[in-house]
């Protein structure tokens, strides 16, 4: 067992920081924090993992490259699949909290 705090990137840092990431039977864990700053845009992209994120503060839109689009408020999770192509678009000021999940 292991106890990490939550930490949040810095203003001059990089976006992400990533808290901890763990293998265990064969299944790849990790877990980071993001900030991101209204009207911030991360394009599309697919990433190697599943992930889960829940949004600790702030307004998020998230949108599928097949026309799918959720706007996310302080306290939702989302869930997205590695295959899925997705942008996200910061409405407010936000905090994140994320996970991601892979087989090796």
């Amino acid at each position: 067992m292991e106890v990490k705090k939550l930490t949040f990137p810095e203003v001059d840092d990089y976006y992400l920081k990533n808290i901890f990431q763990k293998t265990e039977k064969g299944v790849v864990a990790q877990c980071g924090s993001v900030v991101l700053t209204k009207g911030q845009l991360l394009p599309f992209k697919t990433l190697d993992s599943h992930e889960v994120t829940y949004l600790i503060s702030g307004k998020l839109k998230v949108s599928t490259k097949d026309g799918d689009e959720k706007v996310m408020n302080g306290g939702d999770l989302i869930y997205l699949n590695k295959e899925e192509v997705r942008k996200t678009e910061t409405l407010e000021d936000s905090k994140i909290l994320f996970f991601l999940f892979n087989d090796i």
